[in-house]
């Protein structure tokens, strides 16, 4: 009996042995087989991730990057052929990229299709830009909770008849950007005895591959837009530059026009004929005369009587106040001529500070970069009738900036105040314009705070949310090439300084904009 017991016990104990065995290869096969499918994926990872810098690299498109994939992907599944399909305005797919022998998403003829499947380039061109009949809700309702969809032997809805005839065995999975379906890919393979064919497992490292490709795809995107933004940026700094000399050269017109008025005046005050002089008419003719008389002690005789000499003391009179009245407004035009050329050599000389400036940051007189702004601009507060005071205190600390960035960030708002006043256009109304410099205490924080404030329309709400919003502009439907970027440069500029920007304003009342820089 015993003997049975025990032959019973090792019968036992070589099951469970067996059974431990089996569980723990079962085991160690799972792990292989999951640390073989991690490898696959991080390896596919490093290789799509090369595929995207290099998109980066020749500052292509984001997708410019899927026809580089969609090979990837097809090498990598060993499969026959794929296609990368992109979501269009209405939900239908549209044709992006193919690889491989991809059967034709249209009706085409037999020999079309066979020129199609032996040429993947001329493929990716022909199907590029072609709207499907299958939508997102088909991929969605394919898909389903998988994430992916397996066709054997089956074509899937809205694809030609002939398509299973080069792709009876297909996969396809979404790949999406922000939770939206951005695109559909599809990947195919004949089933042929000696080579791979597709099956549902696959499917599991095709939405993988379309998970990664999503991220590459946003990444790309990021840094396109970044890309522009910096562009953008550039422009904005550029076209501030224009602004800067553009002002300068026009306020140089300005002051040369006036200038030439000036000489032209003082040409033909002097450009008079010598006998037409009244200054010649006195030497020439009355002094003589008056000298002649008084030789001949005649002189009281001929100014009291004498119907000629009666008229000499007034004519000499009006003739002098003649000639000083034209001395005076010769000195005047010197005076004026004078100027204008100071406030030319002021204007070249503040160009030059400002192209030499460019781009460097020094201890900065915040009272003397608001004049020069001033300077660049008085013409046009000129020109339009519009008054402009200042009001700069000059004991405001240095701060250390880019001064011809400030200029450029002062000149804004001023030109934006001057083209609010001027869009408006009330002829009952005495337009001005206020910038005023002091130092304020915020937050137990000392800031230069310069208001430049006007009293025209005003800024709807809507409109101050979103002013200082890159690429917003209220001039965009009224044919201007303004791009939205100057006060967005504005605000950046005062940001990088540890600065901001308020703004105060009230519809038909006019705006204030007040900017803070911090001052140690």
């Amino acid at each position: 009996m015993q003997i049975f017991l025990l032959i019973i016990l090792s019968v036992l104990l070589a099951v469970v042995i067996v059974i431990l065995r089996t569980k723990l290869i079962i085991i160690k096969r799972i792990s292989a087989s999951l640390f073989k499918g991690v490898t696959k994926e991080r390896n596919a990872t490093a290789d799509i991730l090369r595929l995207s810098r290099k998109v980066i690299a020749s500052r292509s498109k984001e997708k410019e990057f899927l026809p580089y994939f969609i090979k990837y992907t097809v090498r990598s599944l060993k499969a026959n052929g794929g296609a990368i399909l992109l979501c269009g305005e209405d939900d239908a797919f549209i044709g992006c990229a193919v690889s491989g022998t991809f059967p034709p998403l249209k009706e085409v003829s037999p020999q079309i299709e066979s020129q199609l499947l032996a040429r993947e380039k001329r493929h990716t061109e022909f199907m590029r830009g072609f709207k499907t009949k299958f939508t997102t809700q088909n991929l969605k309702k394919l898909c389903g909770a998988k994430g992916f969809a397996f066709f054997d032997n089956e074509a899937p809805e809205s694809f030609p008849e002939r398509f299973i005839n080069e792709a009876p065995f297909s996969l396809m999975a979404p790949i999406k950007i922000d939770e939206k379906i951005y695109g559909c890919i599809i990947v195919t393979s004949k089933g042929e005895f000696d080579a791979h064919s597709l099956s549902r497992n696959d499917g599991v490292y095709l939405i993988r591959l379309a998970e990664i490709a999503s991220l590459c795809l946003e990444v790309i995107k990021a840094f396109r837009k970044r890309q522009e933004h910096e562009y953008q940026l550039q422009a904005a700094r550029e076209e501030g530059m224009t602004q800067v000399s553009s002002g300068i050269i026009h306020n140089i017109g300005n002051a040369i026009t006036i200038a030439k008025l000036a000489v032209n005046s003082l040409i033909d005050n002097f450009n008079v004929k010598p006998e037409d002089r009244p200054e010649n008419f006195i030497l020439k003719s009355i002094i003589p005369r008056m000298e002649e008389e008084l030789a001949k002690d005649n002189l009281d005789n001929f100014i009291k009587n004498d119907p000629q000499g009666k008229e000499y003391f007034s004519a000499m009179k009006e003739l002098l106040s003649h000639i000083g009245e034209n001395a005076g407004e010769s000195s005047v035009m010197l005076k004026s001529m004078s100027d204008k050329l100071f406030h030319i050599s002021e204007i070249i000389e503040l160009q030059q500070r400002f192209m030499g400036e460019l781009g460097t940051e020094n201890m900065t007189q915040l009272k003397t970069v608001i004049e020069s702004s001033v300077t660049i601009f008085d013409e046009s507060f000129n020109k339009r009738g519009f008054k402009i005071d200042t009001d700069l205190d000059d004991k405001v600390p240095e701060v250390l900036v880019d001064s011809s960035m400030l200029t450029q960030v002062f000149i804004n708002f001023i030109k934006n105040s001057i083209e609010a006043m001027r869009s408006e256009n009330d002829k009952t109304k005495k337009y001005a314009l206020n910038i005023s410099l002091k130092t304020e205490e915020r937050d137990d924080k000392n800031y230069a705070v310069i208001k430049i404030s006007d009293n025209g329309p005003g800024i709807p709400n809507k409109i101050k949310e979103k002013m200082f919003d890159f690429g917003f502009s209220t001039k965009k439907n009224k044919n201007s090439s303004s791009r939205g970027i100057g006060l967005h440069f504005c605000m950046d500029s005062v940001k990088k300084y540890g600065g901001f920007i308020d703004i105060d304003t009230e519809v038909g009342k006019g705006s204030c904009f007040t900017i803070y820089i911090p001052v140690n």
